[in-house]
């Protein structure tokens, strides 16, 4: 009876293993494999490989050998391996390239390469690599298909095709390429989810969204708040926050004409009849800039990028005076009407959800204050060091602190600017005044007393 058991766990085992299998490779020799690929009309996916190469074995050993890999290409295309240092690999790469190994070839049946691909993947990643291929048929071959997009006669189902199936290089641009293809009732549509998607900046479609969203938002459909609610946070925001991340990049890469673009863009959103700004001094680093004033945003610009020397000087003064003047609180989180923040300095050493609380809390006003400390630096290189323009850039400096007097990552910068121009007694004060801070609100963090310490004892031996 063992014995028969036996015997059918093997031959179960067996069965198994026959029907798990991964992707199967054809015999035979190049010509063979062309004639059955016409002949069965099907792709063939080459993989040249060398005996030494180490990614070769790791995806010849790893990944080919995955069920899911072989469910998908075993029935699509004819497998076929060949090591590039044996003879009939010379003779191949002779007539096919290759740069490195392993290479990854997609061939028609009469010899045309359809995709090519270098480097290792994982299963997925050439899952990916085979729905292009699989596209590319769909549409009448690749030739047909690129030719549709570049002269922008591609249907929206191509397109749409062309993003489901792009690899992680191509998505981005395939994602817009649909996106406007779109009529204005499906792009900004609330169930709209590829929205969130876009990653890769274009002034068409950038343009069209703000401008339908603007439209759309002067609509009687916009008298439903449940509905704006939904809109709003589907379609609304993630434009906004592309425009931030835009922005962000444009000033990071000095790309002035991108940056005058997408202020313009943000201009167009003044005619939106949502939420718009939250004002300068609430400016979060999650939301951005976007919700900043353009003079702001221009401040930004000039001083990563070292531009408009003359204009930023003038600008800036204004700015300020204006901030200033319009902004009498010493501090954004209003300490004589918080309740919150009594609390936390009532309760001491924080945890749970009141800490995560105080954590917003306490970062208010972080990124304002740290672009005003940026802003004046700058502002102090341009200038004559002279005791009028001493005074205003310590004016600016104190004021930045004061946003938030319990923002422990402010004091510090703030100090260095001082210490810059010269003055060491307001970088003290501030100091000073950032260490009674965090006493006060019951922080037990050594590490953010060492900091504040270490910096006030060069700032006592007038180290700059």
């Amino acid at each position: 009876m063992k014995k028969i058991v036996l015997s059918f766990v093997c031959v179960f085992i067996t069965c198994m293993v026959s029907h798990a299998q991964g992707v199967k490779f054809e015999s035979g020799t190049w010509e063979e494999i062309l004639t059955k690929a016409k002949t069965e009309n099907k792709t063939i996916f080459v993989d040249v490989y060398t005996k030494w190469c180490g990614p070769c074995k790791h995806v010849s050993e790893t990944v080919f050998p995955q069920e899911k890999l072989g469910d998908f290409y075993n029935p699509l295309f004819i497998n076929f391996k060949i090591d590039a240092e044996s003879p009939a690999g010379k003779e191949f790469v002779k007539t096919y390239p290759v740069t490195g190994y392993p290479t990854f070839f997609f061939i028609d049946g009469n010899g045309k390469v359809i995709h090519k691909i270098v480097g290792a993947r994982d299963a997925d990643g050439f899952i990916s690599e085979a729905n292009m291929i699989s596209m590319y048929a769909r549409h009448g071959g690749i030739d047909n298909m690129m030719a549709a997009i570049k002269n922008g006669t591609a249907s929206k189902e191509l397109l749409y095709d062309y993003y489901t199936s792009a690899n992680e290089k191509n998505k981005p641009v395939a994602l817009n390429l649909y996106l406007k293809s779109l009529p204005t009732k499906e792009l900004i549509d609330v169930d709209n989810k590829l929205i969130d998607e876009i990653s890769l900046y274009d002034k068409e479609l950038m343009t069209r969204l703000v401008e339908e969203i603007v439209k759309f938002s002067h609509g009687e459909k916009f008298n439903d708040k449940e509905f704006v609610g939904r809109y709003s946070f589907n379609i609304v925001f993630p434009v906004q926050y592309d425009i931030t991340t835009f922005l962000e990049k444009s000033i990071t890469e000095g790309n002035l004409e991108w940056f005058n673009e997408l202020l313009e863009l943000k201009e167009k959103f003044n005619h939106y009849t949502g939420r718009l700004l939250d004002g300068d001094l609430n400016i979060q680093r999650g939301r951005g800039i976007f919700f900043a004033t353009p003079e702001y945003i221009k401040l930004c610009y000039w001083t990563k990028n070292r531009t408009n020397e003359e204009g930023f000087r003038d600008a800036l003064t204004t700015y300020m005076d204006k901030l200033i003047r319009e902004n009498h609180v010493d501090s954004l989180i209003k300490e004589d009407q918080n309740g919150t923040l009594k609390i936390i300095k009532e309760a001491g050493n924080l945890k749970g959800q009141m800490k995560f609380v105080a954590s917003f809390l306490l970062d208010a006003g972080n990124v304002t204050a740290h672009n005003i400390t940026n802003w004046t630096h700058y502002f102090w290189k341009l200038s004559p060091s002279d005791k009028k323009t001493k005074e205003l850039c310590t004016q600016w400096i104190n004021y930045a602190f004061n946003i938030n007097r319990f923002n422990d990552r402010v004091a510090v910068p703030a100090a260095d600017v001082l210490a810059r121009i010269g003055n060491f007694k307001e970088a003290k004060l501030i100091l000073e005044k950032a260490i009674a801070s965090q006493k006060e609100l019951g922080n037990d963090n050594p590490q953010v007393y060492k900091k504040l310490e270490l910096k006030l004892r060069d700032i006592h031996n007038h180290k700059r």
